[in-house]
């Protein structure tokens, strides 16, 4: 009995005891059961990023397209050299690539070399839609100004020329016949009147006799396609300066206004020959034309090709 009162008592003592004292928790730094814990923590971003360098400004980028764009200095200044030299031998693409670029740029769809977008959009793209469109619109404005005063100016020189020059005033008026002023030579009569062949030249060309032939003497393989040659006897005196005297300082139109084909003659058959005349000196000579037979043009034309004087020519 003693044993099992002993026994009894020890067994209360137990359940009235105080509870076990919990375990302390681990120190900062320390282990613990769920993984380390304070310090660096490792993690999807165990590394940190390495710091990107800005890109390229918006307002500069654009300000260049705008003002430089032909010039391809938006480009290089992005770094993209290879482009910008195709751009500036172009003349930025004639323009074209100048204002997609630009466009490209105001939409914000330009990247630099690196791909990054270009800085400080947001807050400037109202600013650099409005003066783009004002740049525009001014230049339209400018460009219309100076072609209607580049005719201005044409026209006020064009009267000034008719109002200094009576050959050309009395060729546009419609009332006044070009033929009528022609002077009128016949076959046989020798006749002469002074041209002015350049600045300070003139020359006397005298027309000394014409015929009419079927048939050039000394060069009968030649055909005509107009029925017949023109043959004039003409005469070349320099009287100012120094002159150029040639068959080729004629032509012939017949009375429908068909040019007739010059012919050189071969040497030896007397025709004009191609040489400069001093002043005081003169040359004759033969020109001949493949022409219609019938009241017949003569142009002498000047040093540079255009008319210089007219007559016409009638053969008997």
């Amino acid at each position: 009995m003693a044993v099992l009162r002993r026994l009894q008592y020890v067994q209360r003592v137990n359940e009235n005891s105080a509870p076990p004292i919990p375990t302390a928790p681990a120190s900062f730094g320390g282990p613990y059961q769920g993984g380390q814990q304070g310090g660096y923590q490792p993690g999807a971003y165990g590394h940190p990023p390495y710091a990107t360098a800005p890109g390229k400004s918006f307002v500069v980028t654009w300000l260049l397209s705008l003002l430089l764009g032909g010039l391809g200095v938006d480009r290089f200044y992005l770094g993209k050299i290879g482009t910008g030299i195709a751009k500036l031998l172009t003349m930025g693409g004639f323009g074209i690539w100048s204002i997609i670029d630009l466009i490209i740029i105001l939409t914000w769809n330009m990247r630099d070399k690196n791909g990054l977008p270009l800085e400080g959009y947001p807050e400037n793209k109202k600013t650099a839609w409005i003066i783009t469109a004002a740049v525009w619109l001014v230049g339209m404005v400018v460009g219309i100004l100076y072609t209607v005063m580049s005719f201005a100016l044409a026209n006020s020189a064009l009267e000034e020329l008719r109002k200094s020059s009576p050959e050309v005033t009395q060729a546009a008026d419609p009332q006044v016949s070009e033929a009528a002023s022609q002077p009128s030579v016949t076959a046989g009569d020798d006749t002469s009147f002074t041209v002015t062949v350049s600045d300070g030249n003139t020359v006397k060309v005298g027309v000394i006799d014409a015929i009419y032939t079927q048939e050039i003497p000394g060069m009968s393989y030649m055909k005509p396609a107009n029925g017949g040659f023109l043959a004039i006897n003409v005469s070349w005196e320099t009287l100012t300066g120094t002159s150029l005297a040639s068959s080729s300082n004629f032509e012939a139109y017949d009375a429908d206004g068909n040019e007739g084909e010059g012919i050189y003659l071969e040497d030896g058959l007397d025709g004009l020959p191609t040489e400069e005349v001093a002043a005081g000196d003169a040359r004759q000579g033969v020109v001949v034309f493949d022409v219609k037979k019938g009241p017949t043009t003569i142009v002498v034309t000047d040093d540079f090709g255009d008319k210089a004087a007219t007559f016409t020519l009638t053969t008997q």
